[in-house]
């Protein structure tokens, strides 16, 4: 089922917002685009439930480890489970962070992850409903290992 061009550019709006809001650290801006029940996975697998543990989570990071940075997001994949509902598979980059989460290694002096949202359309516009990114480990950052014979 392809992507039509008003979605895929919908689509990339919202992370174009995500992104400028991560930027200038503004958590409600951030959360602008989820739904109200977003199910939320960070990066060192803290989970919740709802708009509001979305929002106070990034206010706590934006004005504490990632205060003053920078988070750049590239599309791999755009995968449509049906017509209003997209898996969207983002490379994200963390730039000019102060500290990094525990447990996580910095890959050439940034922080990357591979995000996953699930969004559904409401209308024209498209909500996240998931939010669930998982660190690279620098020992797989140029892709996956070979497979074993």
């Amino acid at each position: 089922m392809p992507l039509n061009n008003a979605d895929r550019a919908a689509i990339e709006a919202v992370l174009t917002r995500q992104s400028a809001a991560w930027d200038a650290g503004n958590a409600g801006a951030f959360a602008a685009d989820a739904q109200e029940g977003v199910v939320f996975t960070n990066v060192v697998g803290m989970f919740s439930i709802g708009r509001a543990p979305f929002v106070a989570q990034h206010e706590h990071i934006f004005s504490t480890i990632y205060k003053g940075s920078r988070m750049e997001q590239e599309i791999v994949a755009i995968t449509l489970v049906r017509p209003d509902v997209a898996i969207v598979d983002t490379l994200t980059k963390v730039v000019d962070a102060p500290h990094r989460p525990p447990g996580v290694e910095l890959i050439d002096g940034a922080l990357r992850s591979r995000l996953e949202q699930v969004m559904v359309k409401d209308g024209t516009e498209w909500k996240v409903a998931s939010f669930h990114n998982v660190a690279v480990n620098p020992a797989f950052a140029n892709g996956a290992p070979p497979p074993r014979s």
